[in-house]
């Protein structure tokens, strides 16, 4: 598992860069707000402000360094796929986690200095803004039609799976389709969102509007077509486990490009088309980002929102389904290190084979593979482990268990230990089984035993 380890290391070892990209974006004026602050035009220029930015900076680019330098190391440390896989859920928590911290101080600092100057506009954030002209503004609207394409080329593994009887792999991929028809409904959801009023200037409004509509348009668009070519790519590399990381991680990294691409353009317009903005009236919601991180109003009806700046969505933290998302979604980022814990406990585990009764067991920790003596039409010996690759299932150094491919076998499922034999074919009339257990021998014994039973 030595490759999969770099591979998963190296695959994301670019996202402490994405973060430091994303935040030192932050930095720069758009709609009047700079780290989650509103200002107006005479604050872009203030001395205290800019330093406060310029320490931000410097910040979020050690943080960086120190988190790639993290990376690079886990890809090449000799230790197993289970601590490999701890200790890179606990890393992607600390991407994710860590930049919010000086994002948090420096908001801080920066609304102070606001209100020491007596720029805060006091009971702005509580006004509901909203321009009915250019919500109703004509769009280029994309059409069901637009993905059905895509769904087609994500279903025609599927259906030739079903055809060749690989019922499990079809099951599998079946999450391609249904991901290109999930994203036209995110398209038609997306499109809800109200307009991007900065002030009362009703043509930026407009350009705001159509500028981040045609951001969701694209990136909503190119994910159904990703999900579309990774179904494919996922049956190809179905018995090749290596190709198919690769593949995930070529096409993923594409994606990402696209997106960051879209985002970084969109906030330089944004950026470019708010540039003298500021002055007279303006947009100021600053009390409904908490530490302009979270976006929470009782006064706004929504569960999601948009970011004020780049293109993306966000929840009312006021609304209790807005919170019970975010709970969800922080229980599930902070628990993704016990994922590792798992890998490893299942690396720990040993195998076992055993007759209990009239019955052929082979159990891993929570899975038990039980056939009935009655049932095994025929017993072979393997003193060489059969190549096999994995459909649906794990696949460590230690344990491999699931349904698996073999090109001499066919469809088995599988419970052994890769690296002590002999292995045990079992065949019955249902299904095929691939036997092995942790000790050595421990499988030879029982064949002897299982064939003075059926003498």
């Amino acid at each position: 598992m030595k490759n999969g380890s770099m591979i998963l290391w190296l695959s994301l070892c670019w996202l402490p860069l994405m973060f430091y990209a994303m935040l030192g974006n932050e930095t720069k004026f758009k709609k009047n707000i700079v780290v989650g602050v509103t200002f107006p035009q005479e604050g872009r220029e203030d001395p205290e402000v800019l330093a406060l930015l310029k320490g931000f900076r410097r910040t979020q680019l050690w943080l960086c360094l120190a988190l790639t330098a993290l990376a690079v190391a886990g890809a090449f440390l000799p230790w197993s796929f289970g601590w490999s896989m701890t200790g890179f859920l606990v890393w992607i928590d600390l991407c994710i986690l860590l930049p919010c911290l000086p994002y948090a101080r420096c908001n801080r600092a920066l609304r102070q200095v606001k209100a020491d100057r007596g720029w805060t506009r006091r009971g702005e954030g509580r006004r509901v803004t909203v321009d009915l002209r250019s919500a109703a503004e004509p769009w280029k609207e994309l059409k069901l039609w637009h993905f059905l394409l895509p769904t087609l080329v994500a279903l025609a593994p599927c259906l030739w799976a079903l055809w060749q009887g690989e019922t499990t792999v079809a099951l599998v991929l079946l999450v391609g389709p249904m991901m290109t028809l999930g994203c036209y409904l995110l398209y038609r959801y997306a499109f809800r969102r109200k307009s991007e009023v900065v002030d009362e200037n009703t043509d930026l409004t407009q350009a705001l509007t159509r500028l981040r509509r045609q951001y969701w348009r694209r990136m909503i668009l190119w994910t159904a077509w990703y999900m579309a070519l990774l179904s494919p790519g996922m049956w190809y590399t179905y018995h090749r486990p290596f190709l198919g990381q690769v593949e995930v991680a070529a096409l993923t990294l594409i994606l990402v490009f696209f997106i960051l691409r879209q985002e970084f353009s969109l906030r330089r317009l944004q950026e470019k088309l708010t540039a003298d903005s500021g002055v007279g009236e303006y947009v100021d919601e600053d009390d409904k980002w908490l530490w302009g991180l979270f976006y929470y109003d009782p006064d706004d009806g929504r569960l999601i929102v948009n970011n004020r700046i780049g293109g993306n969505t966000t929840v009312n933290l006021a609304r209790r389904s807005g919170q019970v998302l975010m709970g969800l979604t922080a229980a599930l980022l902070l628990l993704l290190p016990l994922v590792g814990a798992w890998i490893l406990q299942a690396e720990r585990t040993p195998v076992s084979v055993v007759v209990e009764g009239q019955s052929l067991v082979a159990q891993h920790m929570g899975t038990r593979y039980e056939v009935a003596l009655t049932d095994i039409e025929k017993l072979t010996l393997l003193t060489e482990k059969p190549a096999i690759s994995r459909i649906a299932g794990t696949g460590l150094d230690s344990v491999q268990k699931g349904t698996f491919g073999s090109g001499d076998w066919g469809t088995l499922t599988t419970c052994i230990d890769p690296r002590t034999g002999p292995w045990l074919v079992v065949e019955t009339a249902e299904k095929d089984y691939l036997f092995g257990d942790s000790a050595a021998g421990r499988v030879e014994e029982l064949y002897r035993q299982l064939a003075s039973y059926g003498e």
